[in-house]
C-alpha cells in the first residue's frame, strides 16, 4: 500500500485575523472615545475593552502617545493609560489566584506579577518578563559553554559569579537598601544597576539554575533570603553516587553577597543566635514554597512604602507608591494565611480604601477573586455594598451644578491651578461648594470655624500632584497662572482625570466635567 500522505499544516488565516483586531482596534477606540465623553458607567466600558485582552494594547498605546495638540490629549493620556494599567493586573491577578488554588507558577511569573502592577515598569506580560530573562541566560550560556557538564556545586559557583560580575543582582553602593523600586524583578532587570533586595536577586538566580537543571529554591531564611540548592536524588552536590544509607545535603549559596556558600553552620549559629526551635531551625533552613516567597515580597513592598519619606529616594526609577502598596494588598489577600484573620481584615479595608478612591474601575477584579475568599462572613457583605455604591455611583447621571446669582461668591472656577497659601503646594480646582459642605465631625476637626471665613466661604474640591483629592476653603487659595512646563509633571498627567488639555491663553486647564459643572 502506498504511504499514507500527511495532513498539509494549517496555515494561519491572515485575512480572518487582520479583520479580527481591525474590529478590536475600532471598538476599543469607539469605548475610549465613550470615556472620555462621558462621565457616566465608565466601570463597564473599562471591563469590555478588558475583555480583548492584549489585542486591544496597540490602541490604547496610540492613544498614549497622542499629540499634545489633539482636543483632549490630557484625557486621552490618562484613561488610555488607566484603561492599560487595569488590563495588565487582569493578567497579574489570576496568577496569584491559581497559586492560591494549588496550581504550580513559577517563581518569575509569581514575583513579576508585582510588576504588571505598577507604570514605571516598562513589563506588561509574563512572556515579556521571561524573555529578558532568558535573553540575559543565553549570554551566559555563551560565556560559558560546557556548563553543563560540570557538577552541582560547580554550576552553583558559576551561575552566582556571572550574576555578580555583570552586576545583575544586588544594590549598588550608596542606594538606600529599602528604597520602593529593589522589591520590582522587572525594574531590575530593566534597570543598568540591575538594583534589587536580597528576594529578587534570588529569584533571579533560581531561574539560572533551574535553567541548567539545578534543584534550587529560595530558602527563607530570617531577614535575608537565601537560595537552598539540592543534589539530584541518588547523588550528592558533587556528583558522586551516594549509598542507601548516606543522605544528600544541600548547600546555600547567596548570590546577593557572595560567590561563596554559606557554611550551614553559619546559619544554624545565627538559628540559635536568634532562639530559634530544632523545628523552626528545619523550616527555615529547607526551601519556600513561591507562595511564601510571594508574601514575603509584599510584607517588603509594604514596609518600604512605610519608609518612604524617612530617606532620600536615591533611586532612578520613582515607583508610584499607590500602584506599589495596591499589589502588595492584591497578594496579600489572595495567598493569605488562614492562620491570621485579623492581618487579612485589616488588609482588606485598605484595599477596598485604595480601589474606592483610585482604582474602581477594577471593581469587578473585586467580585471575581476577593469576594469569594469572605464568602460566608461579614467581611464578605460589606464587600458587597462596597461594590454596590461603587457600580451605583459610576451609573448615577451627574446633576449640573450652575452658578446662578446666588452663588457669586464662589469666585474660582474648575481648571484654575492654585497654591495653597499655609501649605505651599500647588493644586488643580475640579470642583466647589458655595459654602462648605462636608458633616459637621470634619468641620470640627478641621478647625473650620476658626478660618477667618468660617464655613460660610465657599469650598473647591482640589486635586494635588501625588493624587490625592483635598477640600479646600476659599481663604486658602491663592489662584497661579503658570505655562505649563513651570507646573509638576506629576499634576499635569492626573489633570487628565477631569481636564481635556492645558489652555495656553488663559493658563488653565479645560474642562471635561460639562455635564456636572456647565458652567465653568
Amino acid at each position: 500500500m502506498p504511504a499514507k500522505l500527511s495532513s498539509p499544516v494549517s496555515s494561519v488565516d491572515w485575512k480572518a485575523l487582520y479583520i479580527s483586531r481591525h474590529l478590536i482596534d475600532r471598538a476599543t477606540g469607539q469605548l475610549l472615545d465613550s470615556i472620555l465623553t462621558s462621565q457616566t458607567g465608565r466601570i463597564e466600558k473599562f471591563q469590555s475593552i478588558i475583555r480583548f485582552g492584549y489585542d486591544a494594547k496597540d490602541t490604547l498605546l496610540r492613544n498614549i502617545f497622542v499629540d499634545s495638540c489633539t482636543e483632549d490629549y490630557l484625557a486621552r493620556r490618562y484613561y488610555a493609560k488607566a484603561v492599560l494599567a487595569s488590563l495588565h493586573r487582569s493578567i497579574a491577578i489570576p496568577e496569584w489566584d491559581a497559586l492560591r488554588n494549588g496550581n504550580a507558577i513559577s517563581l518569575a511569573n509569581a514575583v513579576g506579577a508585582f510588576d504588571l502592577f505598577i507604570p514605571e515598569s516598562r513589563f506588561g506580560n509574563f512572556d515579556e518578563i521571561n524573555d529578558r530573562l532568558d535573553g540575559i541566560f543565553s549570554c551566559f550560556l555563551l560565556e560559558h559553554p560546557n556548563i553543563l557538564n560540570v557538577t552541582s556545586r560547580e554550576k552553583a559557583s558559576v551561575i552566582a559569579t556571572y550574576l555578580r560580575d555583570n552586576n545583575m543582582i544586588g544594590i549598588e553602593p550608596g542606594r538606600e537598601y529599602h528604597c520602593l523600586e529593589h522589591n520590582f524583578l522587572g525594574l531590575a532587570l530593566d534597570d543598568a544597576g540591575h538594583n534589587s533586595l536580597p528576594l529578587v536577586s534570588a529569584v533571579i538566580y533560581c531561574h539560572f539554575a533551574q535553567r541548567l537543571g539545578l534543584n534550587a529554591r529560595p530558602c527563607g531564611f530570617p531577614f535575608h533570603v537565601h537560595v537552598i540548592v539540592l543534589p539530584p536524588l541518588g547523588f550528592d552536590i558533587d556528583g558522586n553516587t551516594l549509598s542507601a544509607d548516606n543522605q544528600c545535603e544541600p548547600i546555600y549559596m547567596d548570590p546577593f553577597r557572595s560567590i561563596k556558600e554559606t557554611p550551614t553552620s553559619d546559619m544554624r549559629a545565627q538559628l540559635i543566635f536568634l532562639g530559634a526551635s530544632s523545628m523552626e531551625q528545619s523550616a527555615f533552613l529547607g526551601e519556600s514554597g513561591t507562595s511564601e516567597i510571594v508574601l514575603r515580597c509584599s510584607r517588603n513592598i509594604l514596609n518600604s512604602v512605610q519608609r518612604i519619606g524617612q530617606f532620600p529616594s536615591g533611586g532612578l526609577v520613582p515607583v508610584d507608591v499607590g500602584c506599589a502598596r495596591y499589589a502588595a494588598l492584591w497578594s496579600s489577600l489572595l495567598l493569605s494565611n488562614p492562620l491570621r484573620p485579623a492581618e487579612s481584615r485589616h488588609h482588606l479595608l485598605w484595599l477596598m480604601e485604595l480601589v474606592a478612591t483610585d482604582f474602581p474601575y477594577d471593581i469587578y477584579l473585586i467580585e471575581q477573586y476577593i469576594a469569594s475568599i469572605f464568602r460566608g462572613t461579614l467581611e464578605f457583605e460589606h464587600i458587597m455594598e462596597s461594590v454596590h455604591v461603587i457600580r451605583a455611583v459610576d451609573e448615577m447621571q451627574k446633576q449640573p451644578k450652575r452658578r446662578p446669582s446666588e452663588h457669586n461668591r464662589v469666585n474660582y472656577r474648575i481648571g484654575q491651578v492654585f497654591r495653597h497659601r499655609r501649605y505651599n503646594y500647588s493644586a488643580i480646582i475640579t470642583g466647589w461648594d458655595a459654602e462648605c459642605g462636608a458633616g459637621e465631625q470634619w468641620m470640627r476637626r478641621m478647625g473650620v470655624d476658626h478660618l477667618q471665613s468660617g464655613r460660610h466661604q465657599s469650598f473647591y474640591h482640589v486635586i494635588v500632584e501625588d493624587k490625592s483629592i483635598r477640600y479646600v476653603a476659599e481663604e486658602n487659595i491663592e489662584i497661579i497662572t503658570p505655562v505649563i512646563s513651570e507646573l509638576p509633571p506629576a499634576l499635569v498627567t492626573v489633570a487628565g482625570r477631569y481636564f481635556k488639555r492645558w489652555d495656553c491663553v488663559s493658563r488653565k486647564f479645560v474642562s471635561n466635567m460639562m455635564d456636572e459643572y456647565p458652567d465653568d
